[in-house]
């Protein structure tokens, strides 16, 4: 992606927007970090978010009028804070923190005539920018009508701290002058430009007729002169309005000496719209926390406790249900700015590719998102991109591939009519996945279809080579959809029939010209075989996340249930924004522990076993140690073996289910020879259980082992411990180095361990 298009998509991220009550503050003060330090009891950090933004923290913090409260989302669920009450709590009971720099004088004289807390804020803002200020005013002494306020509430001395706030930064102050129309004139001769606080001067005092201010910038009608401060018509006094029209004055005046735009990208100041999103319905309604002593205000404790209220508002929707996000720390405007960082590097390490392989492509993300963030398609466009610039190494994805092409081989792949016939109206495409998780119910659901299906229905074995789509690799993906429709033409474009949902989304995308449709959808317009298996207690639904776009298949599911007297419970984070069981966008293989992780979260969203209609989700989810069933399990049952108890096949064995699929179906039903498969795979191993699941953690298949002995066997290369008699051999069928240390005994070959790696010896190179 390129500079403007990264810009694009971080603005569609709102994480980094204002929460609602600091938008709604005219200064915006902080008050999310603010609360987020009461409620830690560290009343001295919160002093220093106050410190920050407020130009006179001890008048401010004992007087804000709230206008944030109204926005607070806490008072969604129960009362809105405390926000004024905990700043007086605050400013009590500390001292001040931070203390703003102070630039550097840049010349331009400047002149305030009335010193209100507009007058203050303005003459402030302007000496700490390098402006010194003069502060006028014919009170005896600065403040304005805050000195109408009782002592209880503004003690007099918080006057004091305040001038020497203003003369600590330059500000010349004068008191009790004799202020007359002659004298107003001589003011605005002399300096470069002026401010009026119309809470502590006469705009009667004016040598000109000042009009209305501007409510962008404040602007008088003379060149140089801004007012503001008062009582405007239709508003309510506010304290917190007061400092904002001096904080916008002060910019206007230094715009104004710089003599550059004084419109330009205002839009933020004062109190503004936010974009920003946040969900109460996790919090528990709760009331405001009241004082014990109204008078003396809260205690530490109280402060405390209220603080503890504020919910912290942000976005955070996607990465909340998101493991990806939550495995990178990320949210979706910073991932994309990891991402083109990473894509952007000519020299060096490249350090994203784990994270951008990593991705389950699922679009969770984008449809929780109010903005639809597309995470999902940044990370599948960049790896495309990389893969094609050479950036991206295979090895993240190199095994799923291999596995695409083992399905696509002639010892998986298969493409008929129905026996006994010569066309064919409709075809059963199972997937690579179900073939090899469950080829009896492939079988079973085949027979089914062709006997209760008129017009003959045709059988094709393979993948649809979403693999391929996944890993970027954009040639490999579109051979296979071509030799795919190519096939589905040969065979007289019948209405193709899919067991799986991913080849459901592929082919609906990508082959619009085919018909396509769901066994879901098409078992529940048939007469259903009677079962005798059914669960003996609910079931949780689980939906595969490429159903996401797909209500039909997903009413057909749940119809098919009720006729099974298989009751289903759905869980909150079904449908639209259902989880990735960890399979999709090659997760598993390119980050196995977040693959691990994605699947045990989608298997916790209930308490009940799960009923799940894609083999690799049912597969996946039963990994982690929850029982799921598949719905074939129940529609075909083989005999009274219960679905839920269902052994969980590793890679080695879902290889040889989809070649022993092909084999059996050309044998038993079409009455043909079987493909001869290779030598090496009449090799008998004897594998032990923990040693099995050693090897399908390294992604080590029992074939792999099977070439590596048979060619150590034909052709002597193997070394032998002299202490145990055990051999070690090697072998390179492709890419990637085998290695197994193995003896042979009487009943085959005992292995002891096996392990790779992508290393090329010098002997491999020759």
């Amino acid at each position: 992606m390129d500079q403007s298009q990264l810009r694009s998509l971080e603005a569609r991220c709102i994480q980094e927007e204002q929460p609602f009550c600091t938008a709604a503050c005219p200064i915006h003060v902080d008050v999310r970090a603010f609360m987020t330090a009461l409620a830690k009891g560290d009343v001295r950090e919160a002093r220093k978010v106050l410190d920050r933004t407020m130009p006179f923290p001890e008048i401010l913090g004992r007087i804000c009028d709230q206008p944030c409260r109204p926005f607070c989302k806490r008072g969604e669920i129960g009362d809105p804070l405390a926000v004024g009450r905990l700043e007086r709590f605050c400013v009590d009971a500390t001292q001040a923190v931070v203390k703003p720099p102070r630039l550097p004088a840049k010349g331009g004289k400047v002149a305030v005539l009335g010193a209100g807390l507009s007058g203050m804020t303005a003459a402030l803002d302007l000496s700490r920018k390098g402006r010194p200020a003069t502060l006028i005013t014919g009170s005896p002494a600065i403040g304005g009508s805050l000195h109408r306020l009782a002592d209880a509430l503004l003690p007099k001395e918080v006057f004091t701290e305040a001038e020497a706030t203003l003369t600590g930064y330059g500000v010349t102050i004068r008191t009790g002058s004799a202020l007359d129309r002659q004298t107003v004139a001589s003011v605005l001769d002399d300096f470069d430009a002026v401010y009026c606080d119309w809470d502590d001067f006469d705009a009667g005092l004016l040598p000109f007729a000042p009009g209305t201010p501007d409510p962008l910038t404040l602007a008088l009608d003379r060149a140089g002169c801004f007012g503001g401060g008062g009582l405007e018509a239709g508003r309510t006094f506010s304290v917190m309005h007061q400092v904002e029209n001096g904080r916008r004055a002060a910019l206007s005046v230094e715009r104004s000496l710089q003599k550059v735009s004084l419109t330009a990208q205002r839009e933020k100041e004062g109190a503004c719209a936010t974009r920003m999103y946040t969900v109460t319905s996790y919090f528990a309604p709760a009331a405001e926390i009241l004082p014990a002593d109204e008078t003396a205000g809260y205690t530490a404790e109280e402060a405390q406790r209220e603080a503890a209220r504020c919910i912290r508002c942000e976005c955070m929707e996607c990465v909340k249900q998101c493991v990806y996000l939550q495995e990178y720390k990320e949210y979706p405007k910073t991932l994309v700015r990891k991402i083109y960082n990473n894509q952007a590097i000519v020299q060096g390490t490249r350090n994203a590719n784990k994270m951008i392989n990593a991705c389950s492509l699922c679009v969770q993300c984008t449809v929780i998102c109010p903005h639809d963030f597309p995470v999902a398609e940044v990370c599948r466009t960049t790896r495309m991109e990389m893969v094609e610039t050479g950036h991206m190494p295979p090895s993240p994805h190199d095994f799923a591939l291999e596995d695409m092409r083992f399905s696509l081989s002639e010892f998986c792949s298969l493409s008929r009519h129905q026996p006994g016939t010569d066309s064919s109206a409709f075809l059963f495409y199972p997937g690579c996945q179900l073939a090899g998780s469950a080829p009896e119910a492939v079988q079973r659901t085949y027979a089914f279809l062709a006997a209760h299906l008129h017009g003959g229905v045709g059988l094709m074995l393979g993948c649809c080579g979403i693999p391929a789509h996944w890993a970027g690799q954009a040639a490999l993906f579109t051979e296979t959809m071509a030799a795919f429709t190519a096939e589905v033409a040969r065979l007289g474009n019948p209405k193709v029939i899919t067991a799986c949902s991913s080849c459901l989304s592929v082919f609906r995308a990508f082959a619009p010209e085919l018909t396509v449709t769901s066994v879901w959808e098409v078992l529940d317009t048939l007469p259903l075989p009677p079962s005798q298996i059914r669960p003996s207690a609910p079931l949780t639904i689980h939906d595969p996340c490429t159903t996401r776009e797909q209500p039909e298949l997903r009413a057909g599911v749940r119809s098919l249930c009720a006729k099974l007297g298989i009751e289903v419970v759905e869980h909150a984070f079904n449908g639209e924004i259902t989880d990735c069981c960890g399979y999709g966008g090659l997760m598993q293989f390119a980050n196995k522990g977040l693959g691990k992780k994605a699947a045990t979260h989608k298997a916790g969203r209930s308490d009940l076993d799960g009923l799940a209609y894609c083999a690799m989700c049912r597969d996946n989810l039963a990994a982690s140690g929850r029982p799921v069933a598949h719905l074939l399990d129940y529609l075909f049952a083989a005999g009274d073996q219960d679905p839920l108890a269902r052994a969980n096949p590793g890679f080695s064995q879902r290889h040889e289910n989809r070649a022993r699929l092909k084999s059996d179906l050309l044998t038993h039903l079409w009455q043909e020879e079987a493909v001869i498969r290779p030598a090496h795979t009449a090799l008998r191993l004897l594998i032990s259980q923990e040693l099995e699941a050693l090897l399908t953690s390294r992604l080590i298949l029992v074939e792999d082992l099977q070439k590596v002995i048979h060619h150590a066997e034909q052709t002597g290369r193997y070394l032998i411990n002299p202490a145990t008699k055990r051999r070690l051999a090697k072998y390179r069928p492709v890419r990637v180095t085998y290695w197994v240390e193995y003896e042979p005994t009487g009943e085959g070959y005992l292995v002891h361990n096996g392990y790779s790696h992508r290393m090329l010896l010098p002997e491999d190179a020759q």
